[in-house]
Parts: structure tokens; sequence; C-alpha cells
């Protein structure tokens, strides 16, 4: 969410559900509300740890994985 006064930042949230309905497909093939909210999670699961993010060229938990290392390795060259 953008902070109040911030509208500029809207763009990211937007982006965000482009894709995700996209994603998702048509919300209407569901029979009950529970599938659709089963298949939501799924589909934030995806898009959380194995899509393929434009940004970092690699799914995101990958990505979170290389940076906490590169972090704590420059941790460690701090106190050498």
């Amino acid at each position: 969410m953008s902070a109040p006064g911030c509208p500029w930042e809207n763009g990211y949230q937007e982006s965000f559900y482009k894709g995700f309905k996209l994603d998702l497909g048509d919300p209407n093939r569901f029979d009950t509300l529970g599938e659709l909210v089963a298949e939501i999670y799924k589909t934030i699961g995806y898009y959380n740890q194995r899509r393929i993010h434009s940004a970092f060229k690699l799914p995101q938990a990958v990505f979170a994985q290389q940076y906490q290392l590169e972090v704590s390795l420059k941790d460690l060259e701090k106190v050498s």
C-alpha cells in the first residue's frame, strides 16, 4: 500500500494485481468460496516462491536467500 498522500507509489500495487489476475484466471470458475480462497493462496505462493521476477531474473525466494548470504558475508568481513 502506498503511504497517504503518495499516489505515485500506487503503480507497484497495480502491477501486482494485473499479474495476479492473469495468473488466477476467471474467479467465476470456482463452485465455492473455499475453492477460490485456496486458489488465491496457491497463486500467491507461486508468485512469491517460484515465479521468475523480471527485476531479479530469478524467483523472489532465491533472491532473498542470496541477499541474506551476501549480507552475512559482509558482516563477517567487518568482524575480520
